[in-house]
């Protein structure tokens, strides 16, 4: 029986500010859902993390990206046989690395947008894309954080010296412009997809993040054939990498109604402006009974 939950927040992500909000709204659940909870800062430094766990139920990771999303912690947890929400080590590594997401994607006729990486800056600040716009980003990162769309290719250096800041990976991919879709699995149950229409070219950090910066959708707009569509592909997204409990699948819908898979997000945030409490509210269910529902997904695996 799950009576002390500890949550995990910090880390030394790019993604760090955005773990402070989700652990708040994490946290002021679980105490109404009746837990007793223990907040746990943690830094780069994992073996720090081991003393303060024991004693602990269950842990819920409000980490995102880095060593937070990436197995890392998972790993640990893992090893401390402590049960945590979320996804396990190979999912969790997959996900956060975008090229291999997308190639698995692909290998199972998902379409994803072509795509370039290099593991070198010098290498692509070379490369000549076959057209323009493209988008520059990490790899291994996530909330738009070292994002660029170019639009020329004197722009691309500047691109991927950003990129390059924030991880090793530098991913090159075809820019599709479109409806910026996302999709909730929880369990094996796919929920109502979310429309984002971001007062900014794209859905940027700033779109994200500050309230007012986007407009939401949800259910989004779509026929029924298309939406089945999309969220089977979520769904199957889901299952390939073996993800376990949640996650967040995200989408471009072009003008020709053609779904392009972009990334998941294996620890999707839960803050005043997040997408997966978005959902779930669409379809009834609250934020507390959402939290409630992690919790027993994560349990299973």
């Amino acid at each position: 029986m799950i009576k002390n939950i500890g949550i995990l927040y910090g880390g030394v992500s790019a993604e760090k500010e955005i773990s402070f909000k989700t652990s708040e709204a994490v946290n002021n659940a679980c105490k109404e859902l009746g837990y007793n909870t223990i907040l746990l800062e943690i830094d780069g430094n994992m073996h720090n993390l081991i003393p303060k766990l024991m004693g602990i139920d269950f842990v819920f990771i409000a980490l995102h990206g880095g060593k937070g999303e990436n197995g890392v912690i998972q790993g640990l947890l893992d090893s401390l046989n402590i049960p945590y929400n979320g996804s396990g080590v190979l999912a969790s590594s997959l996900g956060m690395e975008k090229s291999l997401t997308k190639q698995l994607a692909k290998s199972f006729g998902i379409q994803t947008p072509y795509w370039k990486i290099f593991k070198d800056v010098n290498d692509s600040k070379n490369y000549i894309p076959n057209r323009f716009p493209v988008v520059v980003k990490p790899s291994a990162d996530g909330s738009t954080i070292g994002l660029t769309i170019v639009k020329e290719k004197k722009e691309l250096a500047t691109a991927t010296q950003l990129a390059n800041k924030y991880d090793g990976h530098i991913m090159i991919e075809d820019y599709i412009e479109g409806r910026e879709l996302t999709v909730t699995v929880i369990g094996q149950k796919v929920y109502p997809i979310v429309e984002i229409i971001p007062k900014h070219k794209f859905y940027d950090y700033e779109c994200k993040y500050q309230k007012g910066m986007s407009e939401y959708i949800c259910p989004a707009e779509l026929s029924k054939e298309l939406t089945g569509k999309i969220q089977n592909s979520a769904l199957d997204i889901f299952n390939i990498l073996h993800c376990s409990g949640y996650a967040r699948a995200d989408f471009i819908l072009d003008k020709n109604n053609n779904p392009w898979f972009l990334e998941i997000n294996t620890l999707p945030g839960m803050t005043a402006t997040s997408l997966v409490p978005k959902s779930a509210i669409s379809a009834g269910i609250s934020f507390n009974d959402l939290i409630q529902m992690i919790i027993n997904e994560s349990l299973k695996k």
